[in-house]
């Protein structure tokens, strides 16, 4: 077979090739099997829609009377400055602000503990300051006052806004660094 394509002149290598890519795209031209789905299609086509289903009535919206004319207003001017003035009050109102209930109680590491005179210190730092407190001063933004000093912790009672105009007790502590 060799020989003889050596011995064909290129041009009629040519016209084979050509006729043989003839045949192999002709032989996909034959008769199609999907004429099943062509039927199905043409059915599916002539098939009538059901009919949609007729909308519910609607019912007209009668809107009712406001029966609150006698109530108390509100969003009167009185009821809004009471709710600003009890928001601005301090439990605590009589009593002066001490230094360090300017820092957040997050803020606060305590260092450790010292006994002076026979009255307990606990020793914090905050904002790289070293301070001592004691019993009975406050701490923190949130009206925390030290109730109990020990070598491992410091115990404050906080008073933390419930609500608009109630306080509640929350007991806090601030425990010794473990690096200190």
């Amino acid at each position: 077979m060799s020989r003889l394509l050596e011995r064909c002149p290129p041009v009629a290598l040519h016209t084979l090739a050509a006729a043989a890519l003839a045949v192999l795209a002709l032989a996909g031209c034959g008769p199609s099997e999907d004429d099943g789905l062509r039927l199905w299609m043409d059915q599916t086509r002539a098939a009538k829609a059901p009919a949609p289903e007729p909308l519910p009535d609607v019912k007209p919206y009668t809107p009712r009377e406001y029966a609150g004319r006698s109530s108390p207003e509100p969003f009167a001017q009185t009821k809004i400055g009471e709710l600003n003035k009890s928001m601005t009050e301090s439990p605590e109102a009589g009593r002066r602000r001490e230094p360090l209930e300017d820092y957040p109680l997050e803020n606060f590491k305590m260092l450790g503990m010292l006994k002076k005179n026979g009255e307990t210190y606990g020793v914090v730092r905050v904002d790289n300051k070293i301070h001592h407190v004691k019993v009975g001063q406050y701490l923190g933004q949130s009206y925390g006052r030290v109730v109990r000093i020990n070598d491992q912790e410091i115990v404050l009672r906080e008073l933390v806004r419930e609500g608009v105009s109630d306080w509640k007790e929350k007991m806090t502590s601030l425990k010794l660094e473990a690096s200190a």
